[in-house]
């Protein structure tokens, strides 16, 4: 699937930790009917899969997304995005060396990289084969673990400014602070609470394209 930044407009990421008992293929597919535009399997942390029960998950929700003509994207795991034979990986600053994602990723795999900085950011400019960037968190989250400091939304809207790629923004976003993302230049949303903690999926998912698109 070849990358379209309108990709990026309502982005899901999820993984088991994030659900507790629900079932994740169900949540996708309610997800999926609300309209957003893109799924990212980030199962770890406190994930209780081991790596064949991640695979298989990973398979269900790769066709799952194949069905919907949505883009599957796997984190922070080049061969489990290749074996899953997924349409990108997300790397993070903290998780596999992004040049080793580059060399070995299938070669028509999307990649994006996560940035919390102006001096990361002119990085991923030098490296071909970034499709997008992740920014954030831009505001405090409770969904990582290991989440940096909230970065707001002026470093963000620099970050933009100087990118090659498009950005999409991610942490502690909720439908009060959509538009900022916006007016600050991101071209959407990625989030995991706005769809695991709400009452309403199809509401949530909603707002965020009503936004973006």
């Amino acid at each position: 699937m070849k990358f379209k930044s309108e990709m990026l407009q309502a982005y899901f990421v999820c993984g088991t930790q994030d659900i507790g008992d629900r079932d994740l293929p169900a949540i996708l597919n309610e997800a999926i009917a609300a309209g957003i535009t893109a799924f990212q399997y980030r199962d770890k942390g406190e994930s209780k899969l081991n790596d064949e029960q991640r695979y298989q998950l990973g398979v269900i929700l790769r066709d799952i997304c194949n069905n919907a003509q949505i883009s599957f994207i796997v984190d922070d795991d080049v061969d489990l995005a290749n074996k899953l034979n997924a349409d990108g990986v997300h790397v993070g600053q903290k998780d596999e060396r992004i040049t080793k994602v580059v060399r070995d990723a299938n070669p028509d795999m999307m990649i994006g990289l996560s940035c919390q900085t102006i001096e990361q950011t002119e990085i991923a400019n030098e490296i071909d084969r970034v499709d997008y960037i992740g920014a954030g968190p831009i505001f405090s989250t409770n969904s990582k673990p290991d989440a940096v400091a909230p970065m707001g939304l002026e470093l963000m809207e620099d970050m933009v400014n100087i990118s090659d790629v498009p950005i999409v923004a991610i942490g502690g976003i909720d439908n009060t602070n959509l538009q900022s993302l916006k007016n600050n230049g991101a071209v959407g949303a990625a989030f995991i609470t706005l769809v695991t903690q709400t009452d309403d999926i199809n509401r949530s998912v909603k707002n965020v394209l009503d936004v973006f698109k």
